[in-house]
């Protein structure tokens, strides 16, 4: 598949390489309760029906998007913006422009899973068009319960 050139800012904006994994592995582990373990993201990134598109400052990933086709579904595997690169619209922007690829590899529509206690995630959610179909308590191995998130693409 073709890397996405892009700008967002200042910041280039592309699918992930091999030589970036490390950088995702290290951001989950910085921001997630439960992080993806370094083997688990290598095993992602090399399946074809996985997508990361990350948003670089310099050489610097500071944001991305994770996601699995499934049939008529992109099943989200992480959304993610560095701590210090938050409040710029990075997240909003990195969903947004994931649908793209997601429809051209067939999904119809984005499902997830928020924690509760993400309420900053769900605002962004709401706010792109995302709706709250279910709950599920408990789900996250810690005992958290969570949000079932959708995006219907069109």
């Amino acid at each position: 598949m073709k890397h996405m050139p892009r700008r967002y800012r200042h910041y280039s904006v592309q699918f992930l390489h091999p030589w970036d994994v490390r950088q995702i592995a290290r951001l989950e582990r910085m921001v997630f309760l439960e992080p993806m373990p370094m083997a688990q993201v290598v095993i992602k990134y090399l399946s074809p029906r996985t997508r990361f598109l990350v948003v670089k400052d310099g050489s610097l990933i500071i944001a991305y998007f994770g996601y699995e086709v499934l049939g008529p579904y992109a099943h989200v595997l992480a959304n993610v913006t560095h701590p210090l690169y938050r409040r710029q619209g990075l997240a909003s922007f990195v969903l947004t422009e994931a649908a793209v690829s997601a429809e051209r590899m067939g999904a119809k529509a984005f499902i997830g899973e928020v924690r509760f206690s993400n309420q900053p995630q769900l605002e962004v959610l709401k706010a792109i068009g995302w709706t709250r179909t279910a709950v599920i308590e408990p789900f996250f191995g810690n005992g958290e319960g969570a949000h079932i998130v959708m995006k219907v693409f069109h």
